[in-house]
């Protein structure tokens, strides 16, 4: 910021807080299942009255090696918005072996990539957005927990190291 003070350009610094920027109030699920994304939103749908959809793009966070699958729904009767997002990418890719022999090796690799780091087996993640004592968490957990293929669930509304990674959905 620049001001004009006794005919003088004077430079003024001032510094943003981000952490402010990311004050976004928002409940988070984890979610441990074997199921696959779009499975996993039906079974949601179906149990909690969803209507859970897939976005038309993935996160994108690993220098476009890792995408990270998004469904959402928003309910407009009680301006609540719901994300399933997928915590968990594995990133196939090939390496070739040269050798003097006749034939190429190839070995197949897996690299494994997380939204959220400190949580490294949660398979999902549910984010309910502007939830000001709409919907009972407790409520949902119980429901959720119901549908056969859910492993574990439970809430983890604490400090996320990359709480960032969720603000922009």
């Amino acid at each position: 910021v620049i001001s004009l003070h006794d005919s003088l350009f004077k430079l003024t610094i001032t510094k943003l807080n981000l952490e402010d920027s990311f004050s976004e109030e928002f409940s988070l699920l984890a979610i441990h299942t074997d199921l696959e994304d779009f499975r996993l939103a039906y079974f949601l749908n179906k149990t909690l009255g969803l209507n859970l959809s897939r976005k038309e793009f993935d996160l994108n966070f690993i220098d476009s090696k890792g995408n990270f699958s998004v469904f959402e729904y928003i309910d407009e009767d009680s301006y609540l918005k719901w994300n399933l997002i997928s915590n968990i990418y594995n990133h196939n890719f090939t390496t070739n072996i040269n050798s003097n022999d006749l034939f190429e090796l190839s070995n197949e690799l897996v690299k494994k990539f997380n939204l959220l780091s400190e949580y490294k087996n949660v398979n999902f993640l549910l984010k309910l957005e502007n939830n000001e004592n709409q919907v009972d968490l407790e409520d949902i957990i119980k429901e959720i927990k119901n549908i056969p293929q859910i492993i574990t669930l439970y809430n983890i509304n604490k400090d996320l190291k990359n709480k960032e990674n969720l603000i922009f959905l």
